[in-house]
């Protein structure tokens, strides 16, 4: 992030300052914002800090509790694995399209939400494997 900031505020100083613009600049900062967004949904997804909604489950029964949590685990584990499919299938399929002023591969850009999609899918995976090898009482939040 501090990179981003950096490189925009080069092309602040050049551009008001200099009176010219590095045209690179905010395609390498957009580029590399992508990977601080990915990273950080990771990041953010491996210590519990996505929001959750619980309302209604914490009414239910705490044997039900964990059963929906277990569902709602498995879901969430199917949902990132497809949708790491797809950002690795885009990934794949972008290398050919060329940024309009680096030239540099698109697919380096949509890497990021593979990675961070994977990293996501790990993380949930690690979370259900973990809340399935404790005893049934303490499984109130599958991969959670």
């Amino acid at each position: 992030l501090v990179l981003v900031v950096a490189i925009t505020i080069y092309n602040i100083i050049n551009r008001y300052v200099l009176l010219r613009s590095a045209v690179w600049a905010p395609e390498l900062a957009g580029m590399i914002f992508a990977w601080v967004v990915f990273l950080g949904a990771s990041a953010a997804y491996k210590r519990h800090m996505h929001i959750s909604i619980s309302v209604a489950v914490r009414y239910l029964h705490p044997r039900l509790q964990a059963a929906v949590a277990q569902a709602g685990g498995l879901l969430l584990a199917a949902f990132l694995a497809y949708v790491t499919y797809l950002a690795f299938k885009i990934t794949l399929s972008s290398h050919s399209r060329l940024s309009p002023v680096m030239r540099v591969p698109f697919s380096y850009v949509y890497a990021s939400a593979a990675v961070g999609f994977a990293l996501m899918l790990v993380h949930q995976v690690a979370g259900l494997a973990r809340a399935w090898s404790r005893p049934a009482a303490g499984r109130e939040i599958a991969g959670r």
